[in-house]
């Protein structure tokens, strides 16, 4: 586990705007992360999602088959149900090994490019 500050992480987040689809009980809802981790999401949405929601995700990365994840809403900046967009977290509830794998690596390779050189 990786502690910074006051977080703790299970593993790094990489900060991209990559198109998300999340599948949800009332119907389609289009967005894109702000960041992502093998763990989970934040993402902006173009409406409002319930707390607690589980949804199904197709995130589209760059020059790769879109990762088909399973998640759980853990937090949303607003709970009022207004179109205005949104910031919701996302816990990942079912991803496959390779796409965990390709997020980790993503996600480190993108930590140590922001190590100081030595």
């Amino acid at each position: 586990m990786i502690e910074v500050g006051d977080q703790k992480r299970l593993s790094f987040r990489l900060r991209v705007e990559w198109p998300v689809k999340l599948e949800t009980s009332k119907g389609f809802v289009e967005g894109k992360t702000r960041d992502i981790s093998a763990g989970g999401a934040h993402i902006r949405c173009t409406e409002h999602v319930d707390l607690d929601e589980p949804v199904q995700m197709t995130i589209k990365a760059p020059e790769r088959e879109p990762l088909e994840v399973a998640a759980i809403v853990i937090w949303s900046d607003s709970k009022d149900q207004s179109n205005r967009p949104r910031i919701i977290g996302v816990k990942f509830t079912e991803i496959s090994a390779d796409d965990r794998e390709y997020l980790e690596q993503m996600a480190l390779e993108d930590f140590k490019a922001k190590l100081p050189k030595s």
